[in-house]
């Protein structure tokens, strides 16, 4: 059994050999999606354009400008005395953001009062304009701290575990791993097989003696290695070029990643078994890992904000428990007495695709 199993896989890597397209694609897509994704998703706010309308012209006014130029997510664009300036300048999209400092503004803080400040934002990108809105509160705290704070109750200092400088980029790699392994290694392992029966050589392996274990051992594992190789260098590109660490252990890095792509490629074994073209079997792959890795798995929004239903169709999408155990790995350190019931949910997912895959190749031999 294990030599006709081999033979087969070396067969498939000679047609690999023959078909470097497919390969090449299997082998380098995942890391040049990586870097191109890599470097243009990202959530991190920087050189927002602000307006500062100053019409108390003091000394507290020029402290609360000094500090939004200089704390490095602001890039001043304009500054003057009339408000009715901030219309224009938000509508043109000269400027992102406009502070006014009103007159009496040091007057009231020189007799005690809170000074009053005003932040015009542009809300047309929410997210953008909620990241503006927490970084001027906290710069106004440290310009103008509350003077009702007293030596028994200092102000809070914040401090974030695993991501200090809150860079997006940690966040959003490993998520991007995830969909990219899962979207190619599912399209590759589902083209090589259906180009097997539109090329005849399908029928021919009714006339052999393999077994249909044998045939899928055979079939997917020059693809495994091919993923699992694409999967070393996308994660060693991520450590390398976007600084992402690894924290964890290695070998259970491994072990997690093996099973998620032992789930893709029984998935496209499976999708192969259900279709009869190449065109056929690409649009069924797509369709079923790119929108539910990437809206379902918590690649990008939290799970938990979604509607009961959404959540509950979130636990048929391996790359939700892939995302959390490869997060937990290299961002945190954590081991499988964190993640280890999604663990657990990747080699059922496995288990179940495979068999079905399996049984299903039984029936079309």
């Amino acid at each position: 059994m294990i030599r006709r199993t081999l033979a087969v896989a070396l067969k498939e890597f000679v047609q690999l050999r023959r078909d470097w397209r497919t390969a090449l694609a299997l082998l380098g897509m995942p890391m040049v999606l990586l870097l191109i994704y890599g470097f243009a998703l990202s959530f991190d706010v920087q050189h927002v354009r602000l307006a500062v309308i100053d019409l108390d012209a003091s000394r507290a006014a020029r402290e609360v400008e000094q500090a939004f130029v200089h704390s490095g997510f602001f890039d001043l664009v304009q500054r003057g005395t009339d408000s009715r300036a901030i219309d224009p300048l938000l509508d043109s999209g000269r400027a992102q953001a406009a502070l006014v400092v009103p007159a009496g503004y040091a007057a009231a803080l020189a007799t005690g009062r809170p000074g009053r400040l005003q932040l015009v934002l542009d809300g047309s990108d929410s997210q953008m304009a909620t990241t503006v809105l927490a970084f001027a509160r906290q710069i106004l705290a440290s310009v103008a701290p509350n003077r009702e704070r007293t030596a028994a109750a200092p102000p809070a200092r914040p401090l974030v575990w695993y991501n200090p400088d809150l860079a997006s980029a940690r966040f959003l790699l490993p998520g991007l791993v995830a969909f990219i392994l899962m979207v190619t290694t599912v399209i590759a392992t589902a083209l090589a097989v259906v180009r097997e029966k539109e090329r005849g050589s399908w029928e021919s392996l009714r006339a052999t003696p393999l077994g249909a274990l044998e045939l899928l051992a055979g079939k997917t594992l020059p693809y495994l290695v091919l993923a699992a190789a694409a999967a070393a260098g996308s994660l060693a590109l991520a450590w390398g070029l976007f600084k992402v660490p690894l924290r964890g252990s290695l070998l259970w890095l491994a072990l997690v990643t093996l099973l998620f792509l032992l789930g893709g490629l029984g998935w496209g074994v499976l999708i192969s078994t259900l279709a009869d073209s190449q065109q056929a079997a690409f649009q069924v792959a797509l369709f079923s890992t790119m929108l539910p890795t990437l809206l379902l798995s918590g690649f990008i929004f939290p799970i938990s904000s979604m509607p009961a239903a959404i959540q509950a169709i979130t636990h048929i999408v391996p790359a939700r428990y892939y995302l959390v155990a490869l997060r937990g790995i290299v961002l945190k350190g954590s081991g499988p007495a964190v993640w280890g019931g999604e663990m657990l949910a990747l080699g059922v997912f496995a288990a179940a695709v495979l068999a079905i895959a399996a049984a299903r190749t039984v029936r079309t031999l």
